[in-house]
């Protein structure tokens, strides 16, 4: 997955994000709307969900693909506007500064992890039906993780009208999908699921940013303590881990005049940690939309190096 792309000329739409919307509208307008069309004896829908969905252990429908295919099917309208809006949203600023492949492999992870927590969990807490699983909550949930861990102050629009900080919309969706999962609710949704991917979200912040780190920027609002988050040498939470020896970023596109950069002679720019220190704490104060074209421009840069050293 590229991560080749211009936050100024697509900013809202970063190229993970863009793949996923279209991919799983795409796959829903199969199943769906072309669905209905009968292919030997069958209709085109039931050969899909067969084949995509993820079906219990031993239940004779299982396939290992199914662990990764099931979350780009959905069961209805609703199910895909939700999980695609909270896509969109949530993924949207993480996508841009972790850069496209941490940002791909972290939301697949999460969705393989609900996948297996519905696999492995569920049976033992009773849950041992031949029902099978689909959607992309469970990625989702991971991304409302990562989003309320990093960006624990910014305000998230209940119902697009009622303002609340992220750290405690975060906290309530997972106080009621533990509610739903302990009161053995029957709503045809795997509150197990969601949990799941929202828990290997937690440890994969917890092991690429460190606990303290994120306890910290949790009560902090999302801003960076002076002692600790600023040191050139320090891991970022917002970014991938860095070696020691990657500092600093050579960023090869034209001057666009930072003063805290130094211009090299042969006209190679050099990124500084303060650069992307000073942008870091900029969104987590104002949100990704508060950067200027030649921040951007900046921030780009640097997540596209990282990518290419991985």
């Amino acid at each position: 997955m590229s991560a080749y792309y211009r936050p100024g000329s697509f900013s809202f739409f970063p190229p993970v994000i863009k793949a996923l919307l279209i991919s799983n509208v795409a796959i829903f307008i199969l199943t769906d709307i072309i669905g209905s069309m009968p292919i030997g004896g069958n209709y085109l829908a039931n050969y899909i969900f067969d084949f995509g969905a993820l079906y219990p252990l031993g239940s004779g429908g299982f396939f290992p693909t199914q662990i990764f295919t099931y979350m780009y099917l959905h069961g209805g309208f609703a199910h895909i506007l939700v999980n695609m809006i909270a896509l969109w949203m949530f993924g949207l600023e993480l996508e841009h500064l972790w850069g496209s492949k941490k940002f791909f492999t972290y939301y697949t992870l999460c969705g393989i992890g609900a996948g297996v927590a519905h696999l492995i969990i569920s049976p033992l807490l009773g849950g041992g039906s031949n029902a099978s699983l689909v959607g992309a909550s469970g990625g989702v949930f991971g991304l409302l993780i990562a989003f309320g861990l990093l960006f624990p102050d910014r305000p998230i629009y209940l119902y697009f009208l009622i303002p609340i900080r992220a750290k405690y919309f975060t906290l309530i969706y997972m106080g009621l999908e533990f509610f739903y999962l302990a009161s053995g609710s029957n709503d045809g949704v795997s509150h197990l699921a969601h949990l799941g991917g929202a828990i290997v979200g937690i440890v994969y912040m917890v092991v690429t940013v460190g606990g303290a780190t994120l306890l910290s920027n949790f009560r902090g609002g999302g801003r960076r303590p002076s002692s600790g988050w600023n040191q050139p040498r320090q891991r970022n939470p917002f970014a991938s881990r860095q070696r020691e020896e990657e500092e600093p970023i050579e960023a090869e596109y034209q001057e666009v005049g930072s003063r805290s950069s130094r211009q090299q002679p042969t006209g190679v720019r050099v990124i500084t940690q303060s650069d992307i220190d000073a942008i870091l704490d900029k969104i987590a104060a104002k949100g990704y939309g508060s950067l200027s074209d030649e921040e951007r421009e900046i921030l780009f840069e640097a997540s596209r190096k990282m990518d290419e050293r991985k």
